[in-house]
């Protein structure tokens, strides 16, 4: 088998890991991120995996990516000019959205800026009924007169949300026809492709985010390609999307929207991988990188999916990993407010400066200072030793900027920022397991991200987690999800049906139409001999209400039992999720759904989580570290290389490796199981 690529771009750092077969283990680097440009970024990966490393791009078989392109737009606002089509009568639509505020009784808050302004909505008289018919005609003329304004507003992208077009596409599809017709350079989206589901406000929400982010993508995704080219890599591209997989560079660029969550994601796979082949099916996954947390809840091998979330204040409808992102990672810059309180984040000091010990100008203390103050990193082997830290500048920026405002030590006021970050984020860990009715005792933390496994411990003791797992190079987890992803495409149509109006059949039928829809789109990327796999969702509520509850129907056609099966699910769901139900009550399918996905090539993973014996490593080192309960104590220092299967040792200790440091707190222990993974429990519970 040949190499397999997968980068992720961060905040600080851009993560490579090249997956090779033939019992080779994986190849794992690490370079600065350039976020001016992202795409230098991966290409110098290229260059330092070729130079360095050996490995010749041309014999890449695929290269997936992580981005944070149509991210960075949105939480920036730096997006093209776009225009909105709706149906005469509801040019406000996005002005108006809904009544919901997130925080009811603060009058003074306001609602986010419109994707499109006012003045670029446009009215088309049309109008279809609640069940998709013909209820007034769109005349040509009146396709002619809207196609001409838009034509000469000057805009780059065009949404398109006609009312109840997810019964009925037609009108959307004549206007976007038309529109390509007179403006081919505009990049049009229609909500019957990117949200076919009811809702208005969302609906044209999503479909606006979607126009206004196809443009940029599809530039990134040229001049990437172009990149790619330069560096003789002919492997195919493919781009993670929000709910996990990959989808082609093409496809990406004309459904820019699927991969707002495209970094994030990438971890949640790689920890799925881990669910699905060992006995940590139950986790949270905590992503701690350079700039922030991303935390997502693993039930039985499933990440959690949503349908509909908030970003930055606005809708947006497309399937996505329940992802719970906190501005606070490596790079946070901690300060003291007005009140004398402790501050961490969101603000960070990325790549560029940095953190005062990177030495790259950068003046103000981060939580990777306060991690070098105490002793937890050693400042000559950073990156295995190919990065210097500037020691003495962490505590400078420390001692000004916290503890001479607080009156407290050096020690103190370095513990102290590192404690603000672990509230912050255990927080966060509450949010995705104890709010969503969770116990954290049942799940495993694992933790990644050049910054996480710091943090593990004690944040998993926050929140009282079962254990916590730090798997093989947890600096670079995300860049293995990557380049052990498969292409996904996720399809939904609605229904909204009484459950009792179908049978088993009818809504089969449903799911092979969708079915057919996804077939040529795998294999457009993958061939035709792509093995796929189609998984069926359903979503079901109560007749007359409007909290719509996701079961899993299966991989295999629906019959009379299976949706009977989901329907009983579906009752125990909306029990666990709103704390009661009645199965007596008439039931509703609002909409179906379907994951389909085809399976790239992936070396077959030769992980063991057998029950192996127990010895004691020797540590190569030992250090003066600081802990709470200890003050400063000579510490332990482990190569993690050198922690083969069944390593067991006490707290407390450090495990270094290239991209990332362990921190094993006094009163923890490890033990490493089959696969190479450092779990770290109470003590007692590790010698079990």
């Amino acid at each position: 088998m040949s190499a397999l690529l997968g980068i992720d771009v961060g905040g600080t750092f851009t993560d490579v890991v090249v997956l090779r077969g033939g019992g080779q283990g994986p190849l794992v680097d690490k370079v600065p991120s350039t976020p001016s440009d992202p795409s230098l970024g991966v290409i110098s990966a290229l260059r330092r995996l070729r130079d360095v490393h050996g490995v010749d791009p041309g014999e890449l078989e695929l290269f997936a990516h992580g981005s944070t392109v149509a991210t960075n737009a949105l939480l920036e606002f730096n997006l093209p000019r776009t225009a909105l089509i709706v149906t005469k009568g509801f040019r406000d639509v996005l002005e108006i959205g809904t009544q919901v505020r997130s925080s009811m009784f603060d009058l003074t808050q306001v609602k986010p800026r419109p994707i499109v302004p006012r003045e670029l909505v446009f009215e088309v008289d049309e109008r279809l009924d609640r069940v998709g018919g013909v209820a007034r005609p769109m005349r040509e003329e009146e396709i002619t007169r809207v196609v001409g304004k838009i034509a000469q507003a000057g805009v780059v992208a065009c949404a398109i949300c006609l009312l109840f077009s997810f019964y009925n596409p037609e009108h959307e599809r004549r206007l976007a026809a038309a529109l390509q017709a007179v403006a081919p350079d505009v990049a049009v989206a229609i909500s019957s492709d990117v949200a076919p589901e009811i809702k208005e406000y969302p609906r044209a929400s999503t479909t606006a985010i979607a126009a206004a982010l196809q443009p940029l993508v599809a530039n990134y995704m040229r001049g990437m390609e172009r990149g790619l080219r330069s560096e003789r890599v002919t492997c195919p591209l493919f781009v993670m999307q929000s709910s996990g997989g990959v989808m082609s560079a093409e496809e990406a660029a004309h459904n820019a929207h699927r991969m707002v969550l495209s970094g994030p994601a990438a971890g949640v796979i790689a920890a799925t991988r881990v669910a699905e082949a060992s006995p940590y099916r139950n986790q949270i996954t905590f992503d701690m990188g350079g700039t922030s947390t991303d935390i997502c809840l693993i039930d039985d091998a499933r990440p959690r999916i949503e349908h509909e979330a908030l970003f930055d204040g606005r809708p947006l409808r497309v399937p996505q990993f329940d992802i719970h992102t906190i501005g606070s990672g490596g790079g946070s810059i901690a300060r003291v407010d007005a009140a004398g309180l402790v501050r961490v984040g969101p603000m960070s000091s990325g790549a560029v400066p940095g953190p005062a010990c990177y030495g790259r100008g950068g003046v103000e203390p981060t939580v990777t200072d306060a991690h070098l103050v105490l002793g937890r990193i050693d400042p000559l082997h950073f990156l295995g030793g190919e990065m210097l830290l500037n020691a003495d500048a962490a505590k400078n920026a420390i001692a000004k900027h916290v503890a001479d405002p607080l009156g407290l030590g050096l020690e103190e006021a370095a513990l102290g920022v590192l404690d603000v970050a672990d509230a912050v984020m255990a927080r966060g860990v509450r949010v995705v397991s104890v709010n969503r009715g969770y116990d954290p005792r049942d799940f495993t933390l694992v933790a990644f991200g050049g910054a996480g496994p710091m943090h593990a411990l004690t944040v998993g003791q926050l929140v009282d987690v079962g254990s916590v797992l730090v798997p093989l190079r947890p600096g670079a987890f995300s860049a293995v999800g990557l380049a052990s992803s498969d292409l996904k495409y996720d399809f939904s149509q609605t229904v909204d049906r009484l459950i009792g109006d179908m049978d088993a059949t009818a809504v089969e039928g449903l799911y092979q139409r969708l079915i057919q829809a996804a077939q040529p789109r795998l294999q457009a990327c993958g061939g035709s001999d792509l093995r796929s796999r189609f998984v069926r969702l359903a979503r079901f509520r109560y007749a007359w209400q409007d909290n719509a509850v996701e079961v899993v129907v299966g991989d295999e056609s629906v019959d009379d039992a299976a949706l009977a099966a989901a329907v009983r699910r579906f009752h125990e769901l909306h029990e666990f999720e709103f704390g009661h139900s009645d199965p007596t009550e008439v039931v509703e399918l609002v909409a179906v759904g379907l994951e389909a996905y085809g399976q790239l090539p992936r070396p077959t993973s030769s992980a063991v989580y057998a029950t192996v014996e127990h010895w004691v490593p020797e540590p190569r080192g030992v250090r003066p570290v600081y802990f709470k309960t200890t003050g400063w104590i000579e510490t332990p220092v482990y190569d993690r290389l050198a922690l083969g299967a069944g390593a067991h040792f006490a707290g407390p200790a450090i495990i270094e490796e290239r991209e990332a440091t362990t921190v094993v707190t006094p009163g923890a222990a490890v033990r490493v199981d089959g696969a190479l993974n450092l779990v770290l429990t109470e003590a007692t519970e590790a010698r079990a």
